[in-house]
């Protein structure tokens, strides 16, 4: 007998057997799941990523009675990691996309999210990994502590590289050389920004930083740096300057690395502490139309740390992205699970690229 349409909770995974148990569905006993029932892009991960994580699956009745799960989803779920699988990278261009069945659209990263060690050319297309998602100020989903799903695929993509093992959900990243953290904190504390020099052209006179949690690269040019030179990946402060036509330019920029090199996903949310206060700092505004529609939907999902969700809606194709700001006032300081299927009216708007987004949400 085949049931669908359930829902409950990972009790545990063992990623090296590729099995775990279920509990909390409305079905008798701990429910058995095997690694060919999770999406393709998830099979790689690791017991502390699956673990405790709500999930949605069907299951199929066995000839002893007991059952087993089948077609296993896992849903977006506010504050933890996704996993989703490369589906495109240009090291030439220096960006890439991952898709997830946890997503509904694709997720930019730069090759500055990259554990570091990746070998030069190295095929990454269709490999595993885990991630945080950001939502940036044009409603894009961008990227942020990309790792790799297990220690086998950093391996292969590393040239063999000796690991260490990372910080969340037993993924594996690569070893780093250590930034002087009391260097950084000190920079921030005198209200300094901190960053990875992204690139840098002795030639041209110019470069770029990567600066986490911050949408654009910031350019510095040769009479900027308080030293002789930078190279790509060490960790600098510098002070934000406003162009006036709105543009951010890095002065002052000074190496914190000692040498040593570290990519930007490794800093976190360093990078963004230092420009927290900053109010020259001004991301880009959101340029959207409104259509004149209004739509009648539900909440799919919504993350209330990173302040974004989406909402599905039988009259609009897709899921429709919000952020938080267009929640009512009253409802803003909620987490995903206080509004996770609550039924909504919104006014649809749409972006220059097309994609459509809610606006004037209201509570049905």
């Amino acid at each position: 007998m085949a049931v669908a349409g359930l829902s409950g909770t990972v009790k545990s995974w063992n990623g090296a057997k590729g099995f775990g148990f279920i509990t909390g569905s409305s079905l008798p006993g701990d429910i058995l799941f095997g690694r060919t029932e999770l999406p393709e892009d998830i099979r790689e991960v690791q017991g502390k990523f699956l673990e405790g994580r709500p999930i949605v699956f069907d299951a199929q009745q066995g000839p002893g009675g007991r059952y087993k799960a089948t077609a296993v989803a896992v849903p977006l779920m506010e504050g933890k990691e996704v996993a989703g699988k490369i589906k495109t990278f240009s090291e030439k261009h220096g960006y890439g996309f991952i898709t997830s069945s946890s997503l509904t659209e694709d997720v930019r990263f730069q090759t500055t999210d990259l554990p570091q060690g990746v070998t030069p050319g190295a095929h990454l297309r269709d490999e595993l990994v885990t991630f945080e998602v950001q939502a940036l100020p044009d409603g894009k989903l961008r990227v942020s502590s990309l790792r790799f799903q297990s220690k086998k695929i950093a391996m292969r993509v590393t040239g063999g590289m000796a690991m260490q093992q990372g910080g969340k959900g037993g993924n594996m990243g690569m070893g780093m050389g250590m930034v002087d953290l009391q260097a950084v904190q000190a920079a921030q504390a005198q209200g300094l920004m901190t960053g990875i020099v992204k690139s840098y052209s002795e030639k041209n006179g110019y470069g770029f930083l990567n600066v986490a949690g911050y949408p654009m690269d910031i350019k510095f040019g040769r009479n900027e740096l308080a030293g002789d030179s930078v190279s790509v990946g060490e960790t600098v402060s510098f002070s934000a300057v406003q162009t006036p036509d709105g543009r951010i330019t890095a002065s002052n920029v000074t190496s914190l690395s000692g040498g040593m090199k570290r990519p930007a996903s490794a800093m976190g949310g360093m990078g963004m502490m230092g420009m927290m206060g900053m109010g020259a700092v001004q991301k880009p505004a959101v340029t959207e139309t409104p259509t004149g529609r209004s739509a009648y939907g539900m909440i799919k999902t919504y993350n209330g740390q990173k302040g974004f969700g989406f909402i599905s809606s039988p009259a609009i194709p897709g899921d429709v992205f919000f952020m938080r700001t267009a929640l009512p006032a009253e409802v803003q300081s909620l987490h995903g699970n206080d509004l996770q299927s609550k039924n909504v009216n919104f006014q649809v708007s749409q972006t220059s690229d097309g994609k459509m987004r809610a606006q004037d949400i209201t509570m049905a």
